[in-house]
């Protein structure tokens, strides 16, 4: 990954998927509020996962983005469930310390068939740390855009400038053990139902 040009990184994470009032977290009458953090994930050739970090500035614009590799025996060993959302609370976890009392922007591919659990183990999460949070389906959206006309402007020309932006790019080089252990007991929480008392859902 660290071969990859900041914009193929951030194509791989999803951003050039976003429309830039994506980033709007809320237009009321005291003003516009957006996003601070964008997080996602996206499979890798071994089936391990690629989470990403985007950190966005008051101009929306791409502040720094940081990458984090999930193995598959990681996934496999702790009994992690095999879907963007459990990475989605797995990533809240390993860089809880970063996104505490802000707001994220989380993107995934599917919800899946039954995704109450694992939303609400995101929730939870989200909730510990004070995090505002939503949840973005883009699969639908990038495979809209490829039937789209070339010569139609597409939300890659919103986003493009705004990555380039990007001032530093980093790699979380080892995975917290406690972002698992606790990834595992909210999305398997008949696992530790004494550690899931520590994650409150509101």
């Amino acid at each position: 990954m660290s071969r990859l040009s900041i914009i193929d990184l951030a194509d791989h994470a999803g951003i050039l998927s976003l429309n830039p009032s994506d980033l709007v977290f809320e237009a009321s009458q005291l003003g516009i509020q957006y996003y601070d953090f964008v997080l996602s994930a996206a499979t890798t050739s071994d089936n391990g996962y690629q989470l990403y970090l985007v950190k966005f500035d008051t101009h929306t614009n791409v502040e720094w983005l940081e990458t984090a590799r999930v193995g598959p025996e990681i996934v496999k060993n702790n009994g992690i469930p095999d879907n963007d959302l459990s990475m989605m609370t797995l990533g809240i976890l390993i860089w809880k310390h970063k996104i505490a009392r802000s707001r994220v922007l989380c993107l995934v591919r599917s919800m899946g068939t039954d995704s109450s659990q694992a939303l609400e183990a995101l929730k939870r999460a989200t909730n510990k740390f004070k995090c505002l949070h939503h949840v973005l389906t883009i699969s639908e959206r990038r495979n809209s855009y490829t039937s789209v006309n070339s010569r139609c402007r597409s939300p890659h020309d919103g986003m493009r400038l705004r990555v380039m932006m990007c001032q530093t790019r980093s790699t979380v080089e080892l995975l917290p053990a406690q972002a698992i252990r606790e990834t595992r007991c909210l999305l398997v929480p008949s696992s530790n139902p004494i550690l899931c008392l520590c994650f409150p859902l509101s």
